[in-house]
Order: structure tokens, then sequence, then C-alpha cells
């Protein structure tokens, strides 16, 4: 347990939490095994947060959010109230998942994205609810990469890779992958141009997440969260 963390009460912290210098844990919060919280976080009324997750410095948990086993969030992050992570998923440092967001399982979403309210993110192309004796599910969740910008109700559909510094506009169906730098809209989501050079975020910081994860340590991630399902 970190100096100065302060803990609600009929909050339930389970065997093996680590929880850095100056967490505040507000009331009725559960955490599960093994889960760790970095330096200065916030975590909100009656959030929930299943075992083995990671939530780093300096990040935000709303009120009565729900993170699942092995949710990775980096620092300096926002996951927002009434919001769902299905777990076995990564994101990024200077992220803000505002609130009744769905994140599936499997999905990944690097530094400085943002995403509007009821956002779904789906990973299984076939719907083999009841019918997994057919077909072994596989999820495919969706790729949002780096500094990109979802707004209000848009769904990605299973495995739909959002390129670098986009943007998607409000109420979108995204059936297919979105090159870098664009601004696609619709259902389905078509692109209709690129983003403006003033509005896309300083070079340096985009080297600055490359250093920090590499391709290869996504695609790392994305094996190890599709082993469980070999």
């Amino acid at each position: 347990m970190g100096k100065r963390k302060r803990i609600g009460q009929n909050s339930i912290i389970k065997e093996n939490v680590t929880i850095g210098d100056g967490v505040v844990i507000f009331p009725n919060v559960y955490i599960g095994e093994n889960t760790k919280i970095g330096d200065g976080s916030i975590i909100q009324y009656g959030a929930f947060i299943e075992h083995d997750c990671n939530i780093g410095k300096h990040c935000r948990i709303g009120t009565n959010a729900v993170l699942r086993r092995e949710t990775n969030i980096g620092d300096y992050s926002i996951f927002g109230s009434l919001s769902a992570s299905e777990g076995k998923n990564w994101i990024g440092n200077h992220v803000l998942i505002h609130s009744q967001c769905h994140l599936t399982l499997g999905i990944i979403i690097e530094d400085w994205v943002f995403i509007a309210p009821l956002f779904v993110g789906a990973n299984d192309p076939k719907m083999l609810h009841g019918r997994r004796h057919t077909e072994k599910f596989v999820p495919k969740g969706p790729h949002i990469r780096f500094g990109s910008g979802i707004a209000v109700n848009v769904t990605l559909l299973p495995g739909v890779v959002i390129g670098r510094e986009c943007l998607i506009g409000a109420s979108s169906l995204v059936t297919k992958d979105v090159p870098d730098f664009s601004i696609a809209f619709g259902v389905p989501a078509r692109v209709v141009k690129s983003v403006d050079e003033k509005w896309r975020l300083p070079e340096e910081s985009y080297q600055e997440f490359r250093k920090r994860v590499s391709e290869e340590d996504l695609v790392k991630f994305t094996d190890r969260v599709l082993s469980d399902y070999k």
C-alpha cells in the first residue's frame, strides 16, 4: 500500500492488490486480486475492478465503471462513469473514454485517443453465442490508433482498424479499416477527406509513443489474448 492513500467506506480490496502513493478510492469500490493502481489515480464511487487489472498513474476511473479481468490502462487516462471494459484489452496514455462506452474484449486503444459517449466495439463477427460447438470463438477486437477521435454513438465492427489521428463522425457504423489522417462518417462510414495539418498532434508526441510501445509489443499483446481461445 502506498503513502497518503484514502480508501472509502465499504470498499473491498482483495489479496495482492498494489495501490500507489496518493491514490483515492471512493466508497463502495471493489478491487480484485493482483490488480495494480498507479500513483495519484482516483477510483470513483461504486467502480468494479476485477482481478489482474493494471491502472497507470494519475488515472480516473468513473462512477460505477466496470473493468473486467486483465484490463490494462496507461498513465493520465480517464475511463468514464458507467462505461464497461470486457477485459483483456490495452488502453494507452492520455486516453479519454467518456461515459457509457462499451469496450469489447481484445480492443487496443493507443495514446491520445478520445472516445465520446455511447461507443460500442464488437469482437465476434459471426455471433457464435450458443453455437460454439460448431465453430470456435476467436475474438477480433478493433484497434484505434494514436490520436484518433471518435464522436458520439459510434460502432466499430470486429477487427476494424482506425488509423492514426482519424476523426469518426457521430452515429457512424465503421465496417472496414480507415486510413491514417482520415475523416469518415456515415452508415456505413466512408472517408470524405483528410485531417488538415493544423489539427494534427505534434510529431514528437507520436515518436514518444512509438519509443514506449512498438507494433511488435501490440502484436504480442494480441497473441496473449488469443492464446486463451486456441
